[in-house]
């Protein structure tokens, strides 16, 4: 179900939650940087497989930069741009402001996502302990959450 629900555009891993929540070009943009960083647009543009027009990949680094998964300093009349986060990061926030906004919904849904959360990590083959570290994740936060309630 989760799966379904963050969808896949692109051809790479359909589980990837980058697939869904970014654009072609801007996933082409984003592996460029997390490959190098500190590029000017040109540096970017020429290091693309495709022909991109150098406004259309201005463009795109400012709207990146703009979404906080870039940073950009002057160099010059121009910037230079990095990766603000690694490619994990990305992905963790993507996944987790999906879960968030499912479960703030807080309606039949939220035991069905859970439940497949559940099952999904049951289905891989370091399933036992991908089970016990999500075990343990919740065990701490409710220790935390019980903590911030005295």
């Amino acid at each position: 179900m989760l799966r379904k629900l963050l969808g896949h555009r692109g051809n790479g891993n359909p589980g990837d939650p980058i697939e869904t929540a970014f654009g072609s070009l801007e996933r082409d943009v984003m592996n460029v940087l997390w490959t190098e960083s500190d590029l000017a647009v040109r540096d970017v543009q020429s290091r693309l497989a495709r022909d991109i027009a150098y406004t259309t990949v201005m463009t795109t680094l400012d709207r990146l930069f703009k979404k906080r998964v870039l940073v950009r300093r002057p160099a010059g009349r121009a910037f230079v741009y990095s990766a603000a986060v690694t490619r994990s990061q990305l992905q963790a926030q993507i996944a987790g402001r999906v879960l968030a906004g499912i479960l703030h919904a807080r309606d039949e849904a939220t035991v069905p996502v859970l439940s497949n959360l559940v099952d999904s990590v049951g289905s891989h083959d370091d399933a036992v302990d991908l089970l016990e570290k999500l075990e343990a994740l919740v065990r701490d936060k409710k220790r935390e959450l019980k903590k911030a309630r005295r």
